[in-house]
């Protein structure tokens, strides 16, 4: 068996700031886990809440699989326990009943696991970090939500250039767009953007989401649009939407959203867990190819507005976000 394992955050001036988490217990089991942040932004033990989330993630899932006392080990038993020391964080830090009842103000992560059962692995999705096995089967839950907000950005990044806007104009502006929606006018969208060209590129965000996915209710498109990245919360841990998406936050996870398989040891050559902050896959199963995979999309659309659709890009000291690879090759 050969392992690599590698974690950088966006912030290259912050390390410390990164979300994600990886964990290696060879014989036992194979991770990543990725951070959520709560939009109020608030700093807990001395770090952000989807870096104290990935942290409480990590450690309740390397006690989950070193307590083995299960051969079989099940994914909600695996779920119920970091859900519950996450609740635990939100009790002690004195914000439980506000969490329980706004899931706008909870943090949590996603989780990607391998866990070894000897003459198999049972693999483990909780949100949107990806699998790779054997090199070319990829198996994520995206759900396309980020691809509505994205559109918004895309929309707003095209009207300010269009506008003449210079590029710090372009990043404000469909950064705002993208994180308040497009409901009302927001004071980073000023001057480039005044109400009829925000209606404008409301419809034009909605026709393009409307034809992504033609099976979503214009409801669920429009929350995404009005609200922005806050407005994802409303499909957090539910079954009302094909927008609907897992993540571990201290409260239920429908199991219809966590994906669990298993897989003959010797069917696996290889297993890769990696973040959503690899916007391309390696070409081999080495470490040094997804770093060229990653260095090639930032070559290609460091802004993450064309061949990349994202919530926000890269800039000269920051990443467009946090990203870790988990590598085992049997």
């Amino acid at each position: 068996m050969r392992i690599e394992a590698f974690s950088e955050g966006k912030y290259l001036d912050d390390p410390d700031a990164n979300e994600d988490q990886f964990l290696v217990l060879p014989g036992l089991g194979f991770a990543v886990i990725d951070g959520v942040t709560d939009i109020s932004g608030r700093v807990y033990e001395g770090m952000r809440s989807g870096r104290l989330a990935s942290s409480i993630i990590q450690q309740a899932t390397a006690a989950f699989l070193v307590d083995g006392s299960s051969a079989e080990p099940r994914a909600e038993a695996l779920i119920d326990r970091a859900s519950a020391a996450l609740a635990a964080a939100y009790r002690r830090h004195g914000i439980f009943d506000e969490a329980r009842t706004d899931p706008a103000r909870r943090f949590g992560a996603t989780l990607t696991i391998a866990i070894d059962l000897g003459r198999s692995f049972r693999f483990i999705l909780v949100g949107d970090s990806g699998l790779r096995l054997n090199g070319n089967e990829v198996i994520n839950a995206d759900d396309g939500l980020d691809r509505v907000t994205a559109a918004l950005r895309q929309e707003a990044y095209r009207q300010v250039a269009l506008a003449g806007g210079d590029l710090a104009a372009q990043r404000k502006v469909s950064r705002a767009c993208s994180f308040y929606g497009a409901a009302t006018l927001h004071p980073d969208m000023e001057p480039w953007i005044d109400t009829t060209r925000l209606a404008e590129l409301y419809q034009r965000s909605f026709d393009r989401c409307d034809e992504l996915f033609p099976r979503a209710p214009d409801a669920d498109i429009r929350c995404l649009l009005d609200r922005g990245i806050s407005g994802q919360c409303r499909f957090q841990n539910n079954l009302q939407s094909p927008f609907s998406y897992s993540v571990l936050d201290g409260f239920d996870v429908p199991m219809p959203l966590v994906r669990v398989f298993d897989r003959p040891r010797h069917a696996l050559r290889s297993i890769e867990l990696f973040t959503d902050g690899y916007f391309r896959h390696g070409a081999t199963t080495e470490l040094a190819t997804w770093e060229a995979a990653f260095r090639e999309a930032e070559r290609i659309d460091p802004e993450k507005i064309d061949a990349y659709p994202s919530v926000k890009g890269s800039t000269d000291r920051m990443w467009t976000d946090d990203r870790t690879i988990v590598i085992v090759r049997l």
